[in-house]
C-alpha cells in the first residue's frame, strides 16, 4: 500500500519542483527578453535600417543598347 501512495506523491513532488524552477528562473528570463526587445525597438526608432545601395565602379567605357519593340505575329 505504501508504494501506491508514495510513488504518485514522489512523482508529484518532482513535477512540482521542476515547475517551481521554471517559474523561478523562466519568468525573470522572459521578462528580461521582452524588456530587451522594447529597448532595442525604442533605440532603433529614429534610424533607417535600410542601407542605400553602393554605386558600381567602372574602369572602362560603358556601352548602352537600344532595343526595338517587335509585335508578335500570329500564325493562322
Amino acid at each position: 500500500m505504501g508504494l501506491l501512495v508514495g510513488l504518485p506523491l514522489g512523482i508529484f513532488r518532482i513535477l512540482a519542483a521542476v515547475f517551481m524552477l521554471a517559474v523561478r528562473f523562466g519568468l525573470p528570463l522572459l521578462a528580461l527578453f521582452f524588456l530587451w526587445r522594447v529597448v532595442k525597438r525604442h533605440r532603433g526608432a529614429g534610424k533607417s535600417w535600410q542601407v542605400p545601395p553602393k554605386e558600381p565602379e567602372f574602369d572602362g567605357p560603358v556601352y548602352t543598347v537600344d532595343y526595338k519593340i517587335v509585335e508578335d505575329e500570329k500564325e493562322e
